[in-house]
C-alpha cells in the first residue's frame, strides 16, 4: 500500500483552526481469486438478450464418462449423467479449482477540510468534510476475462460529514448570566454541558447482476423528493423484468456496481445535556441526559436490486441507527 498526502493548516481568529489535505493511496498486490475451469469464451453466448439456444446446449444433460470410477464417489460427478456445460469445461474433471494471488489494485482520492474552534467562551467544536472516490480491481466480471473489472468500491463514499460541539451553557458563579448565584440556585444553574453530534454520509455504490438494461442509466435514480422505500429508484427506467427472459450462460458486459445509483447514506445527529454536581473534593456526581437520532431520521438498508423480484426497487429493513432513543443516567466520578 503506498499513501501520499500534503496538506496547509492555518491558525485562524478567535480560537479557529483550518486545515485543507489531499489524502491519498494506491493499494497493490491485492488478493483476487481466479478460476481455472471456466466454459471457454467460445461457447458461451454475446447476444444481449437471453440466447436460449445456448442455454439449453450448455444445460443439457448427457452421459457421464466419470460414473464409475472411484474417485468420483460421493462428489457431484458421481452421477450417471452431468451436463454438458461441465463436461466441455477446461478440466471436466473438476467442478470448481480456484486459487487466490496478489494481483489486484485500487486507488483512493481524498479532499478532507478540517474546521476546529478550540475551547474558549465556553465552547468549542470541531467538524471535518470529506469529498473522496474509491476504485478498485479486485475481481474478474467474467471467469473467463483477462483483465480484472476495474469498478467503483462498495467502500465508496464520496461524501461525509462530521461535526461536534460542546457548549457549557453561561449560568452560575463567575459566568456571564446569574454570575452572582448561591447557594441552591447556583447548584441548580451552573455546571451544565450541551453536547451535540451530526454524521452524515453518502450511500454505498448499488449493482443490479447479470441483468438486460436498454435504457438510459441517468433515468435510474430518483430525485431526492420522489425517492422513498416503496420505489427507491426508477424500476422502469430500461430493465427486463420478465424472469423468462434474463441471461445466461452469457458473457457478462453489464458492470457490477454504478457510482451514480446508491442506497441511503447516514444522516444521524445525537445530543446530550449533562450537569456535574460536585460533592466533595475528589468525588462529583453527572447527570446525562442523553438523546440518540434525536430527529428521528428513518436510515434505511439497500434496496432490493434483483430485476425479477417482485420487491425489486423497494427497500425493507433500517440500519442499525434505529428509532429515536433517550438515555437518563447518573454517574458517580471519583
Amino acid at each position: 500500500m503506498q499513501r501520499y498526502s500534503f496538506g496547509i493548516q492555518q491558525q485562524l481568529p478567535k480560537d479557529f483552526f483550518f486545515d485543507v489535505s489531499y489524502i491519498g493511496n494506491r493499494g497493490s498486490s491485492l488478493g483476487i481469486t481466479r478460476q481455472f475451469t471456466p466454459i471457454p469464451n467460445s461457447l458461451l453466448s454475446t447476444s444481449p438478450v437471453r440466447d436460449q439456444a445456448t442455454i439449453d446446449y450448455l444445460s443439457a444433460q448427457v452421459t457421464n464418462p466419470f460414473f464409475g470410477l472411484p474417485e468420483f464417489s460421493g462428489t457431484g460427478l458421481g452421477n450417471q449423467r452431468t451436463s454438458r456445460g461441465q463436461l466441455l469445461r477446461e478440466r471436466p474433471q473438476f467442478q470448481g479449482i480456484g486459487t487466490s494471488f496478489p494481483a489486484g489494485w485500487s486507488y483512493y482520492h481524498s479532499l478532507q477540510l478540517t474546521v476546529e474552534k478550540r475551547m474558549s467562551a465556553g465552547v468549542t467544536f470541531q467538524s471535518a468534510w470529506t469529498w473522496s472516490k474509491f476504485m478498485e480491481a479486485i475481481a474478474y466480471l467474467n471467469d473467463t476475462d483477462s483483465y480484472l473489472e476495474k469498478v467503483i468500491s462498495e467502500e465508496d463514499y464520496p461524501h461525509r460529514l462530521s461535526v461536534s460541539a460542546i457548549w457549557e451553557l453561561p449560568f452560575g458563579r463567575r459566568k456571564p448570566v446569574l454570575s452572582g448565584a448561591t447557594g441552591l440556585l447556583h447548584h441548580l444553574v451552573s455546571g451544565w454541558q450541551l453536547q451535540g453530534m451530526y454524521e452524515g454520509q453518502s450511500g454505498p455504490p448499488l449493482g443490479f447482476g447479470n441483468a438486460i438494461f436498454t435504457g438510459n442509466l441517468h433515468d435510474i435514480v430518483l430525485p431526492v423528493s420522489k425517492r422513498g422505500p416503496d420505489r427507491w429508484f426508477n424500476i422502469d427506467a430500461g430493465f427486463d423484468r420478465d424472469p423468462r427472459n434474463q441471461l445466461g450462460s452469457n458473457i457478462r458486459t453489464f458492470p457490477s456496481r454504478f457510482t451514480g445509483i446508491r442506497a441511503d447514506g447516514v444522516n444521524n445527529f445525537d445530543m446530550s445535556f449533562f450537569k456535574t454536581f460536585r460533592i466533595s473534593e475528589g468525588v462529583r456526581a453527572q447527570f446525562r441526559f442523553e438523546t440518540y437520532n434525536t430527529m428521528n431520521h428513518v436510515q434505511f438498508e439497500a434496496p432490493d436490486t434483483n430485476p425479477v423480484s417482485s420487491a425489486f426497487g423497494t427497500v425493507n429493513a433500517e440500519k442499525g441507527h434505529g428509532q429515536r432513543q433517550l438515555n437518563l443516567s447518573l454517574k458517580l466520578l471519583f
